[in-house]
């Protein structure tokens, strides 16, 4: 009897109850009564198990050989031990019938019946009949009524020898008639063939064979053979070693299991890829229960020049242009297989991309993918419950943890190398490499072998932003449209409005708790005018409450790119938001703020001044445009950091005044907008990257060796023989920002 995972065993029972001892170092008796017994035998869920004749010397030595029940063997081992079983108990039925039969006949004086014994003869004559009676049963089983020629010829007659029945008969008798000795061990115990010196070359040859460099058995074997000739070359006649064939060693080779070849051959990764349990993947009904996260470089190579100033270019310019493969940082919500966040930076991966594609996961997108050009809408986004990212250390950083922390959303952080445990971000970049990149010129692919001898950066054409918004639309009109086989054929779009309709969605961070949570870290001194970030002012009576307590405090404050109306700082008692002077700031960007002070040249002292509708017509005006769409969206723009916020203070150093009225000559917001130079400056944006210059010498000096000329080189057939101008980028190895319009004039 086994209960709550402890073995009993029945010592006595009656109508009261049973004694049962426990089957453990305890050895302790037990006692339980009727109505105890009953309750743990009808108990849900786990009840108590009775198993009879579990400690029988039959089931122990049934376990010793690996099973102990009938169940726990294979279809065709169950019908060899059935029919054996029923050879015996036929036998035995017919024993006693003739033991029966003889004593009528000794009563009577009649003749006594045919003998049935274990001896040759009896046997002979017996074992035929009960194989006719086991087909005629097998044929009943089958459906049929009598046999017939076909059915006959389709049901083999099984006789076995008269030794092998008595040996049947004998076995049943020694296990007190449990059917389940009568199971093959022939197999099981079959002593090895070759003796332990051989069987040692012999696994010492199998193991060779499980190898990553996947040797020839055919080469392993000649060198077991040799080894084997060597070592009998020292041996007695008696003594010598039999050497295995070819065919054994492959046999034995192939009789290992085959994870086990897969590790020697595969590796350890390998073969836990192929072999490692799977539960049916992640169980989520609920949007955004399980969002994934990872970072993943693009396989195309783009040129880092802003679309605007490309056109611009000179010929000898644009052969300079720095080639660079674009990182992308997304995350997916599981349930409805939608992105929620695509970042695409020419930058490598860090907290900043981390920190920026957690805070777009939590807004709604929709309005940032019209304004770039797409027809479906990009509602996916709210406060998820759990958050999957890989092992990069940026996602463990304090900033990530503490937003994800206040926010309510769970971290899961899998171990290094273990990128099946985010398999859906992971199978997602799959189908974006495979989908998006199909028709574009300069693509990497996703290894040399599948490259070739393609050459990537002699094809890129493609600019950087270009790409970066075709990303965007192609996930939202492309991938967010198209079925899906994960989801029963629904698309993206359309299981997303399905489970937020059932389920809801928790609404992202607002207001104050926004700034709080995302906002970038500035530090600054609190004055009589307030707290200043990026040429604004913002103040309070909490504020000034700080400042008088101590007013050389340095106060930790953050910033809301995307809505400068009001900055969060954190006081002893916890955040407070401190809104800014100017009201007209509710809403705007920082990338709009600083696009209008320029348009409105809030910049100069001389002209720091601006009516109010003019400056709520520039804010309406810059919001409809797309590059001002792209710079919000972060493409391939760098994240601001309290640095850049210095460098925006320090070129409005003075208090600007917004007035009622029009103010003379300042410029109405028509037409289409375009960054400027100085603009790209102040964001810390290089409009043209130039690729480190080179030498011929250099350059004829590599494809003399073999090599591939570097990124930006000067083709050779143009540059043989004549002398090498001295560019204004050729002696620096870093990228070159350019803010003056002489870039624009043809050299």
């Amino acid at each position: 009897m086994t209960d709550a995972g402890i073995e009993y065993c029945v010592l006595y029972c009656d109508r009261n109850g049973a004694v049962l001892r426990r089957m453990d170092e305890t050895n302790a008796s037990v006692s339980f009564t009727q109505p105890e017994l009953n309750d743990r035998l009808n108990r849900r869920g786990n009840p108590m198990t009775v198993e009879f004749g579990y400690y029988g010397k039959s089931k122990a030595k049934a376990r010793l050989s690996g099973s102990s029940s009938l169940s726990a063997l294979s279809p065709a081992d169950q019908d060899d031990v059935l029919r054996k079983e029923f050879f015996v108990r036929r036998f035995l039925e017919m024993q006693a019938e003739y033991r029966e039969q003889r004593r009528l006949a000794r009563i009577d004086g009649l003749p006594m019946p045919p003998t049935v014994s274990k001896s040759r003869e009896p046997l002979l004559r017996i074992i035929p009949q009960i194989a006719l009676e086991w087909r005629d049963m097998q044929a009943r089983v089958t459906g049929a009524r009598s046999l017939t020629y076909r059915t006959k010829a389709g049901i083999a007659l099984f006789e076995p020898k008269p030794s092998t029945v008595k040996g049947w008969i004998l076995e049943m008798e020694m296990n007190d008639f449990d059917p389940i000795c009568l199971r093959n061990e022939y197999r099981r115990d079959r002593p090895e063939y070759f003796t332990p010196d051989e069987y040692q070359h012999l696994n010492a040859a199998i193991h060779e064979a499980c190898s990553t460099t996947k040797p020839d058995l055919a080469a392993i074997h000649r060198e077991m053979e040799r080894k084997m000739e060597a070592e009998n070359r020292h041996r007695g006649p008696d003594e010598q070693l039999r050497i295995p064939c070819a065919e054994t060693l492959r046999n034995r080779f192939n009789a290992q299991p085959e994870m086990w070849r897969d590790l020697g051959r595969g590796g350890k990764e390998a073969a836990r890829r192929e072999w490692q349990p799977e539960h049916g993947g992640i169980d989520v009904i609920r949007p955004l229960e399980r969002i994934e996260c990872d970072d993943h470089e693009t396989d195309l190579q783009t040129l880092l020049v802003k679309i605007g100033i490309w056109k611009k270019l000179s010929k000898a310019e644009r052969k300079k242009i720095k080639r660079h493969r674009l990182t992308i940082t997304a995350m997916i919500c599981v349930a409805s297989r939608s992105i929620v966040a695509l970042h695409v930076s020419c930058e490598p991966p860090s907290l900043k991309s981390a920190m920026t594609a957690l805070e777009m996961s939590t807004r709604d997108k929709t309005e940032i993918a019209q304004r770039l050009g797409c027809q479906s809408a990009w509602p996916q986004g709210g406060t998820g419950e759990s958050v999957a990212t890989d092992s990069a250390m940026y996602f463990a950083h304090r900033p990530y943890r503490v937003a994800l922390n206040d926010a309510g959303i769970e971290i899961f952080l899998p171990r290094a190398g273990d990128a099946s445990w985010r398999g859906f971000v992971e199978r997602w970049f799959q189908t974006f490499s495979h989908q998006m990149f199909n028709y574009f010129d300069g693509r990497t692919w996703s290894s040399s072998a599948e490259k070739g001898d393609y050459d990537a950066e002699a094809h890129a054409n493609m600019v950087a932003d270009q790409v970066a918004e075709c990303m965007i639309r192609w996930c939202v009109d492309g991938y967010h449209n198209a079925q899906h086989s994960g989801l029963n054929g629904a698309t993206p779009l359309s299981a997303w409005y399905e489970l937020a309709r059932d389920h809801g969605v928790q609404p992202g961070p607002t207001g104050a708790l926004r700034g709080h949570l995302f906002g970038t870290y500035v530090t600054r001194k609190a004055s009589k005018k307030g707290y200043r970030v990026a040429g604004l002012y913002f103040q309070s009576k909490e504020l000034q409450q700080l400042r008088r307590k101590d007013n050389k405090a340095q106060l930790l404050g953050r910033v809301n790119n995307h809505d400068m109306g009001a900055v969060s700082i954190l006081t002893p008692d916890g955040w407070i938001e401190v809104p800014c002077i100017h009201r007209e700031l509710e809403g705007v960007s920082i990338w709009q703020w600083l696009a209008a002070s320029e348009r409105l040249r809030l910049f100069h002292a001389e002209n720091a001044k601006a009516s109010r509708q003019t400056m709520l017509d520039t804010f309406a005006w810059l919001k409809q445009q797309a590059d001002m769409a792209r710079l919000e969206a972060g493409l391939v723009n760098p994240v601001l950091t309290d640095e850049d916020y210095l460098r925006f203070e320090k070129k409005m150093d003075h208090v600007f005044d917004i007035v009622d009225s029009p103010v003379k000559g300042e410029p109405r917001p028509a037409g289409e907008w375009h960054p400027s130079n100085e603009l790209f400056a102040a964001l810390r944006i290089e409009p043209v990257v130039y690729a480190k210059t080179r030498s011929v010498k250099e350059i004829r000096q590599e494809a003399n060796t073999g090599g591939r000329p570097a990124l930006g080189s000067a083709v050779l057939s143009d540059q043989v023989g004549k002398p090498v101008t001295q560019d204004r980028d050729e002696h620096q190895s870093s990228a070159v920002r350019i803010i003056t319009n002489d870039i624009f004039n043809d050299e």
